[in-house]
């Protein structure tokens, strides 16, 4: 009997080292969320924060707090057109892996760099 309750025991432990192993894979790859605020025609403190690195898949979120339009535009990876004034904001995928230097196409003295990190795998 000592014998089954043993065997049962394991087994269940290695059930739930099981569970939290595939739960803590599982939000590993979770992505993320940023928020990049853009303060205004400041060169490169326009956006806060002006640098950034990301998880590929990490949702990046510009709002623009100047009272005049901007963009968030990176050729060849995204471009937000126009972003409103006073709390409009643009949503974005990080999707992209690389380094993107990006500025506004309305005030090209506007910059920021976001690196995107490339997916992750996990072996098990």
């Amino acid at each position: 009997m000592r014998h089954h309750l043993s065997r049962a025991f394991v087994l269940a432990a290695s059930a739930v080292f099981l569970a939290f192993s595939a739960a803590s894979c599982a939000s590993n790859s979770k992505s993320g969320q940023i928020t990049i605020n853009i303060t205004g025609d400041n060169g490169a403190r326009s956006y806060s924060p002006s640098s950034v690195t990301v998880a590929s898949g990490t949702i990046v979120t510009w709002i623009n707090q100047d009272s005049q339009p901007h963009t968030a535009t990176a050729p060849g990876a995204f471009d937000s057109g126009p972003i409103p004034p006073n709390g409009g904001r643009w949503t974005w995928i990080a999707s992209v892996p690389g380094q993107w230097k990006y500025y506004s196409l309305i005030q090209p003295d506007m910059t920021g760099i976001i690196t995107v990190n490339p997916p992750t795998t996990t072996n098990f």
